[in-house]
């Protein structure tokens, strides 16, 4: 009897536990935006292109000012993988996605207050 009890209540947390799923939050939202925008960036701007140039093309569209900050000092040369600079441009993506964001939603509320003190103006 213990033994079944203790059985049903392992599967129970396991349950709970894929139930949960993976962490959904804002990074998962900017990885998918940059996955989205990658892929618009190859089919759209890019098309044509192969190699290094395709790849430098796609890094520009999708982020100019993450380009800028990881390789425009040093570009990358046909054949190079270098994943830490790969790195360092999804991390820079992800802090200009949050900015953008950010600055979105503050005009949002900005602009919800100020509609807000019209319509009080009014009455």
């Amino acid at each position: 009897m213990r033994g079944n009890c203790l059985g049903i209540l392992i599967f129970l947390i396991a349950c709970a536990l894929v139930a949960a799923g993976p962490k959904k939050g804002p990074r998962s939202t900017a990885d998918r935006e940059l996955r989205s925008r990658r892929t618009e960036c190859e089919r759209d701007v890019c098309h044509g292109l192969i190699g290094e140039t395709k790849a430098t093309c796609a890094y520009k569209c999708i982020s100019s000012e993450c380009y800028d900050e990881v390789y425009a000092k040093d570009e990358i040369e046909e054949g190079e993988v270098d994943t830490e600079r790969g790195r360092q441009f999804n991390a820079c993506f992800r802090r200009v996605y949050k900015k953008e964001q950010d600055d979105k939603l503050a005009q949002q509320r900005k602009e919800k207050a100020a509609r807000k003190a019209g319509n009080s103006a009014e009455s």
